[in-house]
């Protein structure tokens, strides 16, 4: 059976609190890019990194860092590939945004 682009995950994660959006599992290595979503009429900031194997939360894994993102707009990321174990993490200052994974994964 072929492997599908689809989703692969979604985080709303609550305001002010870095979470884990996707896991790529074992064995596995995903290309993903990743639907940021303002639910609120208000702007806002986010964030997102990715940990090599779930390493602890530091500076160097960020690739959004306290990024503007208007009123009820939406942005969608570069693809990227990960490699199993490793950690994409997600944050918003208002807590009123949808993260949302798409890709595809395949056998490493």
């Amino acid at each position: 059976m072929a492997d599908v682009w689809g989703t692969l995950a979604q985080s709303a994660p609550a305001a002010t609190t870095l979470a884990d959006a996707y896991t790529t599992p074992s064995a596995k290595r995903s290309t993903v890019e990743i639907v940021i979503c303002n639910r609120s009429a208000a702007g806002t900031t986010v964030r997102m990194s990715y940990a090599i194997a779930g390493a602890a939360d530091s500076s160097a894994q960020y690739m959004l860092y306290d990024f503007a993102l208007d009123a009820n707009a939406s942005i969608s990321t570069a693809r990227i590939t990960i490699k199993a174990s490793d950690v994409l993490r997600v944050y918003s200052t208002s807590g009123n945004v949808t993260f949302t994974v798409n890709g595809i994964e395949e056998d490493a």
